[in-house]
């Protein structure tokens, strides 16, 4: 025989349960933290973006404002020297024609053209303005050479240097300002997907984080208020924001408050149910004996009275002893003695104790049980599981109705049933029949119990590794059925 006391399994409000703290900054400066962190990193990624951009922007700009118009400009000059070294050449076939003004002119308005771009180029391309200022003495220097044949090639020739020169300029300038421009393009291109990569992963990080900090310690404390709704003890986790601990803290407060309140309630329980028990045990037998007839006869209206009066008393001793148990269970104190049990011997126990209850209204009960059944329970809790049922079925079957016990092996275990042929309970209902202080409303010539019953009988089966459920019957009346766990065999018992 093996004895099972308390069901400590599940914890007990007896003893303590503590609650491990684990360290977190508080909700609002993790925030903050947060935030300046992720704050400062797009200012960063921004700041970058805007600086590959500006640099895009500024070689745009020397392409635009000054490379491009120097080489239209160039052009123009090339063209405009083009002309003047043709007239050059027509004065020095016919001298006297006027062709050496135009010449001259020509050369003038090319020296003119340059002194226009030296203030665009000079001071932020210093080599381009030393370019273009070589090329402007060059065409001084041509001009003055004049028509003459020797001369006038010299002056060509230097004025075509100075312009090949300030072409190499532009176009080192031209490309210079475009690796750059290609350069900052590609990086400002990179900045922006990476500051999008960024939101991205901050977007799914967020929420993650939010889950780790809160809901997984939220979901701790919920799983501790619904033990402690269901009376029993608990173990919380200190862990995540300064608030969430906070309110860990005030659990665990709540939870030694209720045990002591626990305590305090089955001390008075206790004491009151002594104080109950003791004068009601003495009402009953003095009504027992004056039943009997040992003290003088009874007349039948006597008699009448005094039943009522044992009845009455009976009922309200089960009442407490109703309550008590309930009170016992939920505060885990009751011993079990679980050991393997004669299942037919356990019936026609019971057969014996409620048939004075089932002769008030000429019932019957059938028994059918296989020879050599067993089951693995505690003999006086299973006959306190049973008594519920059967009794439940006396109170709503007829006079003269039969109430079937029946058992059978099923699976590692075994199936009782107890039907009776009454109403039945409303399929809305039959959820809630395990429920404390539930009861089905009856027509008012039935007694009213404590509704306790079966909210008894299916703590006993639960805290035996049993079920139990409740149906009704196809073909009328209730059938409450408990299964429980049957004695392992035989060569696997040391």
């Amino acid at each position: 025989m093996s004895v099972v006391k308390g069901l400590e399994t599940d914890g007990s409000w007896a003893a303590g349960v503590p609650v491990d703290s684990r360290q977190g900054g508080s909700i609002p400066r993790r925030v903050r933290a947060a935030a300046l962190l992720i704050f400062l990193m797009v200012v960063l990624l921004v700041a970058l973006a805007l600086q590959a951009i500006h640099s895009l922007g500024s070689s745009s700009d020397v392409l635009l404002d000054t490379a491009l118009p120097v080489q239209r400009q160039l052009l123009e000059i090339r063209d405009t020297q083009g002309q003047a070294e043709f007239y050059r050449r027509l004065a020095g076939v016919l001298p006297h024609s006027g062709y050496e003004r135009t010449f001259r002119a020509l050369v003038q308005r090319e020296q003119q053209e340059l002194q226009e771009l030296l203030p665009i180029v000079q001071n932020r391309h210093p080599e381009l303005g030393s370019r273009i200022m070589a090329l402007s003495k060059a065409l001084a220097d041509y001009g003055r050479a004049g028509v003459q044949t020797k001369d006038g090639k010299a002056g060509q020739a230097g004025v075509d240097a100075a312009l090949a020169d300030l072409h190499a300029s532009l176009r080192k300038l031209f490309t210079r300002e475009s690796e750059q421009a290609a350069v900052a393009r590609t990086r400002a291109v990179w900045l922006l997907y990476l500051l999008v990569a960024v939101t991205a992963a901050l977007a799914l990080w967020i929420p993650w984080r939010v889950a780790v900090a809160l809901t997984r310690p939220l979901a701790e404390i919920r799983r501790a208020l619904e033990d402690l709704g269901a009376g029993r003890a608990t173990r919380l986790v200190r862990e995540g924001p300064q608030e969430i601990r906070d309110l860990a803290a005030s659990i665990e407060t709540m939870q030694s408050r209720l045990r002591e309140e626990e305590r305090l309630r089955h001390l008075f329980l206790s004491q009151v149910s002594h104080e109950l028990k003791t004068p009601l045990a003495s009402a009953r037998s003095g009504a027992e004996l004056m039943l009997s007839e040992r003290l003088g006869k009874l007349s039948q209206a006597q008699r009448e009275v005094l039943e009522i009066i044992s009845r009455q008393v009976q009922e309200l001793y089960l009442a407490i002893q109703e309550m008590l148990d309930m009170h016992a269970l939920q505060a885990q104190s009751l011993e079990y003695a679980v050991t393997d049990l004669e299942l037919a011997t356990q019936l026609q126990e019971l057969c014996g104790r409620m048939q004075p209850l089932l002769d008030r209204r000429q019932q019957k009960m059938e028994i059918a049980v296989d020879a050599g059944l067993q089951v693995r329970a505690d003999p006086k809790r299973l006959l306190q599981i049973l008594s519920n049922l059967v009794s439940n079925a006396h109170k709503y079957s007829v006079s003269g109705d039969t109430i079937r016990v029946a058992a059978r092996a099923e699976g590692a275990g075994v199936r009782i049933q107890v039907r009776d042929h009454g109403p039945g309970i409303p399929e809305a209902l039959l959820g809630r029949v395990f429920e404390r202080f539930f009861q089905v409303s009856a027509s008012s010539n039935l007694p009213r119990g404590t509704g306790l019953g079966l909210a008894i009988a299916r703590e006993l089966v639960l805290a035996q590794h049993g079920e139990i459920r409740v149906r009704n019957h196809p073909q009328g009346g209730l059938s409450a059925e408990v299964w429980l766990p049957a004695p392992p065999p035989r060569e696997a018992q040391p």
